[in-house]
């Protein structure tokens, strides 16, 4: 059995719970989210992110949180010897990513992200169209991805570039369908030097 903890449990925290419940080889020893909770709540709620990351007792955590806490929190809960599960994205650029990594090699524990969509029915068909060669060589690609857009999106955390920026880190999945010019299937490494170059960009020319 697995002990957890989530870190943040909003709409993505939830659907963590409940997958963990689904599994039957995962029990959540507590939860923590700085806002309201949901009524009738099951599990034993934290007073705040320490008392997950240094309980004994909590194997591994799950951060659920917006995603400029995910860098802070993944490194810390990794000193403090859990295992750890992420929503993406890791950081907001590469040199954040490489900190991260060196956080888990010293740990000797697993870290993993929430990079789910290549797994998706239209990223795996995109991924054959384009292997296939049916409509030649992809010199050009553009997705759209949305979520929990409604009349409220511009006043959540989502909106706020300051706590999301994630519009490049998002695409990883889709962008897994990118080939270099001899044919070779670019690295995530290679991608995160890509986007963290456009985001330059975008921000010189104040886009």
């Amino acid at each position: 059995m697995i002990n957890c903890g989530i870190i943040g449990f909003g709409k993505m925290g939830q659907i963590r719970a409940r997958a963990l419940e689904h599994s039957g080889r995962d029990h959540i020893l507590s939860v923590y989210e700085e806002n309201t909770l949901p009524d009738c709540l099951a599990y034993v709620v934290s007073k705040n992110a320490d008392e997950i990351i240094n309980n004994p007792d909590i194997n591994t955590v799950f951060i659920c949180t917006p995603n400029y806490l995910n860098k802070p929190l993944a490194i810390q809960e990794l000193n403090a010897g859990k295992h750890v599960f992420c929503e993406k994205p890791p950081a907001f650029n590469s040199k954040e990513v490489e900190e991260i990594i060196i956080a888990e090699r010293e740990s000797g524990k697993k870290l993993m992200y929430g990079f789910n969509h290549r797994h998706y029915e239209s990223i795996q068909y995109m991924k054959k169209l384009t292997e296939s060669k049916e409509y030649g060589k992809v010199i050009w690609m553009r997705g759209r991805y949305g979520k929990s857009v409604d009349q409220s999106f511009f006043n959540t955390w989502r909106a706020n570039k300051e706590l999301a920026d994630d519009e490049f880190y998002h695409g990883v999945d889709k962008n897994s369908l990118i080939k270099l010019p001899d044919g070779k299937q670019m690295r995530y490494e290679e991608l995160i030097t890509m986007f963290d170059e456009l985001a330059n960009i975008a921000k010189t020319k104040n886009i």
